[in-house]
């Protein structure tokens, strides 16, 4: 499902790092996983981590082997 709470174009890309952060959060929080690579959603993980829904939050820790803020 698709419910974004505004209107990009469809070619959108972030350009830069904060750009990055706000695409993610809502991204992720909307489980609109398409288009998303683990090294980038690793990158940015511990500046958004607490900007994410607690359920998408461990699942992306475990998934990224991150325990305690630490990688394995």
């Amino acid at each position: 499902m698709k419910a974004w709470d505004y209107k990009i174009k469809p070619n959108f890309r972030p350009k830069t790092p904060a750009e990055w952060e706000w695409f993610l959060v809502r991204k992720i929080n909307y489980d609109d996983y398409r288009g998303l690579t683990k090294g980038v959603v690793k990158k940015y993980f511990p500046k958004i981590e607490r900007q994410l829904d607690p359920g998408k939050r461990e699942m992306l820790k475990d998934y990224l082997g991150i325990t305690n803020g630490n990688t394995r």
